[in-house]
């Protein structure tokens, strides 16, 4: 009876994994080594210090930080609070906190000046609403930023700071210590600048009787405060090039369009200590109590979830945790923003809109739509002023009153505009897509064939192939993650993954068909390797045989341990005669010598099973990878791809802007491969040419918008010369692809570059046929019946006796009339070398055995198969 194998024991494994983890737990050496803090310490320390801070703020008011400033001797004595960053021992450099506020008021009066003048501008049509701003500014806004004049003309002189992060904020392991390697610090003259506010699900205060309407005409009016976050993304391109992106927090004034927001970090308590930041006691006063209640609530929630989420809410660094455990110190920001008044084109509303309250029904419409008659939506513009305590420089937006009013700050959406735009953009990329689907099943339908799939390059389809999967990685990871846009994401993502689908299943088919041709490639190079490779020399026994062999004479046997082998004398010729006239009978046809090498081969046979040392070695089977191979090396390439453009954002900007421009450029290079087949195979169309123009001009469309289009909806920078070349270089080779239709694939190409190629439309000449020049029914021989096809038209009889340079044949194909040009013995052919000549030749098609037909009948015969129609000869692929 067979052993039976015991069941397995599954109970016991569970039982020790639950051994396992009830000794981790009780064990008495849980949390890092001695000398580590858990990353619930840091979080409890944290607790500590936002309670103390939280603390100060309440028991502080207007003034009482108040440090020294330059340029201002009278005053008086300089006070600071005891939060970090604020401390006088700090060394911070809040002597040029003046300049950042008077900074700050300027350009908010440079708005404020002209509310409610009413002043109509006649040039543009706009009414200018001075004084009506947008209450909600939640969407992005861009443009450039320069150094203050505080900085740049060195007003300040730059006094030698020492900042010690061990006193600043002690118990906390920085990642680096040395000002040298801080993060943040803007060294550059100019840059861009972009801001993204977000003001949902946040707190808002009114801290008076509900506002009536003239009160929307007071510029003082604070009594309306909100919380409100942004992130701000630098980029220094005059130096380094980086592109820094930070979270701030702070407050937001609606009525006065005033946005105070802070970095807030181990070495700065900026959110605790914003209040004292404002321009105004007003402003402070409001200020202090919307953070005395939001900032009491989330720390708060920050000591009930201190054990299970250790991270910082006010973090800096948005999509990362890197203030949580070894924090990197960097730069510390305050920005004080200002929202400019919106210019509303009445033209535009299509009926009837109050003019007091016209940005409130817009703000109306645009988050809850019910189809109102409104306005086309103005823009949203703001200004702004940045302030860096430690690091000591002042960055403000470049707009007047120090520049000229052609630079307009910083101008973008709101952001229900924002999505709209995306979601049309994503609307028409899915119209692109499916437009791309259509062309590409329209190929597919006309290379049906494997003689018309050959002609296809491999690289060209998988180069289109890569973006669209490309593009469907991307559009299906914004689907997931954004649900304002997921329809139209989806429908996006849905179009390219047709077109990967009808791609892929190209593309297999051409890998299929072109498998016998990379086959026989390999075993040329094979053959052409073994051919220049140096033989290897005789083994030891091989050369003593063959010297023995020598001296025995060339019959002698040779004596092995198997037994006698006589030397083969090669394929004997028998001969014999019939009426006397020699015959020669070869050895393949002789039959008698068929038996007697049969039976020598019994006789002379070993009795023993042995190995023959000389025998020849058979050459292995060249093994081709399949499809699944190329499809592996397809999707590797994609993963790369994909990291590589995503690291890329990180990149300085002309680095960044490099990979780009040159990544669009191998893109739009489809054409080229295409276009190298064509002259390998001597081929002069492959494609549709509504198939490639098509795919050229939908496939620059995507490029055309983004190097063309200023605001659009990633906020690139426009470069109509980058576009130029991408276009230019893509109608370059469209014209190649022309060019090798109507004057021949290596028409341009040196004749030593590649292999001689069939030529289908050779030049015919009478003197030629000793060669074989002229087609099979177009030879005249002397003595015999013309070969030449009766005329069957009086007009061809007439111009037959003028000019004997035509001559006729029926295409075995359609059974028509064929006439064809023919060179008269001894005269010039340089007249069939022109444009006419070409044409000409472009009307018949001869093959390498000898047989003419029309060029549209046998171009339609061979794309189904590659064989002569009349001798099934095999022909070269067009």
């Amino acid at each position: 009876m067979p052993d039976q194998t015991p069941p397995p024991r599954e109970y016991a494994r569970n039982v020790l994994i639950l051994l396992l983890l009830f000794v981790l737990y009780t064990s008495d050496s849980q949390g890092p080594a001695s000398g580590f803090p858990s990353a619930r310490d840091h979080a409890a320390e944290r607790v500590n210090r936002s309670r103390h801070s939280l603390d100060i703020l309440n028991a502080t008011k207007w003034q009482d930080f108040a440090p020294k400033l330059i340029g201002n001797p009278e005053h008086g004595v300089a006070k600071y609070l005891n939060l970090t960053g604020f401390r006088k021992e700090d060394d911070y450099a809040w002597e040029k906190f003046g300049f950042f506020k008077e900074r700050s008021e300027l350009f908010s009066q440079e708005v404020r000046k002209g509310w409610r003048e009413g002043q109509d501008n006649e040039q543009a049509g706009l009414v200018g609403l001075k004084g009506e701003i947008y209450e909600n500014v939640t969407g992005i806004v861009k443009g450039k930023w320069v150094r203050s004049p505080v900085d740049s003309k060195k007003i300040v002189s730059q006094r030698k700071r020492f900042l010690n992060l061990t006193e600043i904020s002690p118990g906390v392991d920085w990642a680096f210590r040395s000002e040298e390697y801080w993060t943040r610090n803007i060294t550059g003259e100019e840059g861009t600048l972009r801001i993204r506010v977000d003001e949902r699900d946040v707190m808002e205060m009114d801290l008076k009787t509900p506002r009536m309407p003239e009160q929307l005409i007071d510029p003082s009016n604070t009594d309306l405060v909100r919380e409100v976050e942004a992130t701000v993304t630098i980029q220094d391109e005059t130096s380094s090039g980086d592109g820094w992106e930070m979270k701030v927090h702070g407050v937001h004034w609606p009525r006065m369009g005033i946005m105070l927001m802070t970095t807030t970090s181990e070495k700065f308590a900026g959110i605790f200590g914003l209040p004292h930041l404002t321009l105004s006691p007003n402003l402070y006063t409001s200020s202090q109590v919307l953070l005395n209640t939001t900032l009491e609530k989330t720390v708060e929630r920050m000591e009930k979830a201190a054990w299970i989420d250790p991270s910082n809410p006010w973090t800096s660094s948005p999509g990362s945790q890197g203030d949580a455990m070894m924090p990197t110190p960097h730069c510390e920001f305050i920005v004080h923003v200002q929202v400019h008044p919106v210019q509303v084109d009445f033209r535009t509303a299509g009926g009837y809109t109050p003019i007091t309250d016209v940005v409130q029904e817009i703000e109306k419409e645009l988050r809850f739509p019910n189809g109102a008659s409104l306005p086309m939506v103005p823009r949203l513009q703001m200004s702004t002023v940045m302030f860096s305590p430690d690091c000591g420089f002042i960055l403000e937006s470049k707009g007047p009153p120090s520049f000229s009013p052609t630079n307009e700050h910083l101008v973008g959406k709101k952001q229900e505009i924002w999505l709209h735009n995306i979601k049309n953009w994503l609307l028409m990329l899915a119209l692109v897509m499916f437009g791309q689907i259509q062309l590409l099943k329209m190929q597919s339908k006309e290379a049906s064939t494997p003689s018309t799939v050959g002609r296809v390059s491999l690289f060209t389809i998988g180069g289109m192939l890569l973006a669209d999967a490309l593009f469907f990685s991307s559009l299906s990871l914004l689907s997931a993650t954004a649900p304002n846009l997921f329809p139209s994401a989806l429908l996006a993502s849905f179009a390219s993954f047709l077109s990967l689908i009808l791609g892929v299943k190209f593309l297999g088919a051409i890998h299929s068909v072109q498998e016998p041709e990379r086959l026989e490639r390999q075993r040329a190079q094979l053959v052409a390797q073994a051919a220049s490779a140096p033989p290897p020399p005789p083994s030891p026994q091989r050369a003593a045989a063959t010297a023995a062999q020598a001296r025995a004479g060339p019959t002698a046997p040779i004596i092995t341990t198997v037994g006698a082998n006589l030397p083969s004398l090669g394929p004997t010729i028998n001969t014999g005669t019939i009426n006397g006239v020699p015959i020669i009978i070869p050895s393949d046809q002789d039959i008698d010598a068929e038996i007697a090498e049969n039976a020598n081969t019994a006789n002379t046979a070993p009795l023993l099973p042995t190995t023959n040392p000389n025998a020849p070695t058979q050459t292995p089977p060249i093994a081709s990878p399949g499809f699944g191979a190329v499809y592996a090396k397809f999707v590797i390439s994609l993963t790369l791809l994909m990291f590589v453009s995503a690291s890329a954002m990180s990149w300085p900007v002309s680095i960044r802007n490099a990979y780009i421009n040159t990544l669009s450029f191998i893109y739009l290079s489809m054409w080229v491969p295409q276009i190298r087949r064509n002259i390998a195979r001597n081929c002069r169309k492959a494609l549709l040419w509504k198939f490639v123009i098509g795919q050229s001009a939908l496939r620059l469309l995507p490029f055309a918008y983004f190097y063309l289009q200023e605001n659009n909806i990633l906020f690139s920078e426009t470069d109509w010369k980058a576009l130029c070349v991408l276009a230019g270089w893509v109608w370059l080779q469209i014209w190649i692809l022309a060019a090798q239709e109507v004057l021949g694939p290596r028409w341009g190409i040196p004749r030593g570059w590649t292999e001689q190629g069939w030529d289908y439309h050779p030049v015919l000449r009478e003197d030629n046929v000793e060669a074989g020049g002229l087609p099979i029914g177009l030879v005249q021989i002397p003595g015999t019946p013309t070969l030449e096809r009766a005329p069957t038209g009086e007009d061809f009889g007439n111009r037959k006796k003028k000019d004997g340079t035509f001559r006729s044949v029926d295409c075995a194909i359609c059974m028509q009339v064929l006439e064809v040009p023919v060179v008269a013995a001894g005269e010039d052919a340089s007249s069939t070398t022109g444009m006419a000549g070409m044409l000409a030749r472009r009307q018949y098609m001869v093959t390498p055995c000898r047989h003419v037909f029309h060029s549209h009948c046998l171009e339609g015969w061979m794309r189904f198969r590659l064989q002569c129609p009349i001798c099934r000869e095999n022909l070269p692929p067009l």
